[in-house]
């Protein structure tokens, strides 16, 4: 699950007047970060817009719609009066983030600034400097052996411990969790990706990483158009399965009206679920798994998850925590 603070604006953006044919490094990602903060602090739209691609420009309606967002924001916070620490960081392209402190907020808060590969800008948040949750798992040994919930090759879009990796591990019960998608010469879908069926992974099989009984399920959730999110459904559709020993696995954002399971229902390891969609609290088509040790994900606390006789960069490995970037699969 993506959850798109302040600015909600999380999209793959394909042109924009940013664009050049010049190698987009590191280097590049920081200069142009710098160059956008500034329209930030003051609350400058223009620049900003003409920096989205058609799916961000789509995301937010239109410009004079755009403005708005940018002045209630900058009425709310006012200029950036202190850059603490910048760094950038490679996810999908670069993401650069810095925390700033804010002439309204009684805290520095974190300015992020993500662009593709060609330069061009696919995220921009502005949003509370939060914290890793304080698990109690950390050295936890997870008693099922689990499989990736896919098959073929998938990208690690967040997986991970830190939050430069790992989004999630600020939430109790999706500390350990992760996103994947589909990836094809650096992209996540063809063409605008203002249609779902542009992803690569929309309508893909979710299998069951592990035996176990459906104790939740959801079949009946819209999939949202891409860049749009429904909050109030995080989970969307999908299922929790109780593998019997105090774990259970969940796994959501699938399309409406494919799940092959039901409440009740015994599934076998490697049994279809679902296919993959976009319902629930997500920016784009992508499977979200995690660990909990418990039903409900509104108390329950996330564990673990180490996949076994996986492939991890075309690589057999054993047993591993996948990380953000990576490309995993199903081991022989």
């Amino acid at each position: 699950m993506r959850l798109v603070l302040a600015l909600a604006l999380v999209a793959a953006a394909t042109t924009s007047a940013w664009a050049t044919d010049a190698p987009f490094d590191s280097t590049a990602a920081l200069a142009r970060a710098r160059e956008l903060r500034p329209f930030v602090s003051s609350g400058t739209p223009g620049p900003l817009w003409t920096s989205f691609g058609p799916q961000m420009r789509a995301a937010m309606g239109d410009s004079l719609r755009f403005a708005g967002v940018v002045a209630s924001i900058h009425g709310q916070l006012g200029a950036i009066t202190e850059v603490v620490d910048e760094k950038v960081s490679q996810q999908m392209g670069w993401m650069y983030r810095s925390r700033c402190r804010f002439e309204k907020a009684p805290v520095p808060l974190v300015l992020t600034i993500g662009f593709n590969t060609d330069g061009l800008v696919n995220t921009l948040l502005v949003q509370p400097d939060k914290q890793p949750f304080a698990s109690t798992k950390l050295d936890y040994v997870a008693k099922t052996a689990l499989a990736p919930p896919v098959k073929g090759d998938w990208f690690v879009f967040w997986g991970g411990r830190d939050i430069d990796n790992n989004y999630h591990v600020v939430s109790k019960s999706q500390r350990f969790a992760y996103d994947l998608l589909m990836m094809k010469d650096g992209a996540s879908h063809a063409g605008t990706g203002t249609a779902l069926s542009d992803y690569y992974c929309y309508g893909a099989e979710v299998l069951a990483p592990a035996a176990g009984t459906v104790v939740w399920s959801c079949d009946s959730l819209p999939d949202q158009q891409p860049g749009q999110m429904d909050p109030k459904n995080p989970v969307g559709n999908g299922v929790v399965i109780d593998h019997g020993n105090g774990e259970f696995s969940l796994l959501a954002h699938m399309q409406p009206k494919s799940l092959r399971v039901k409440t009740g229902d015994k599934v076998a390891a490697s049994a279809v679920l679902g296919l993959c969609g976009n319902s629930g609290n997500t920016s784009e088509p992508h499977i979200h798994y995690h660990l909990q040790d418990g039903l409900d994900m509104k108390t329950a606390e996330g564990l673990p998850a180490p996949f076994s006789k996986l492939m991890v960069n075309g690589k057999p490995v054993a047993k591993a925590e996948i990380l953000k970037g990576q490309t995993v699969s199903r081991g022989n």
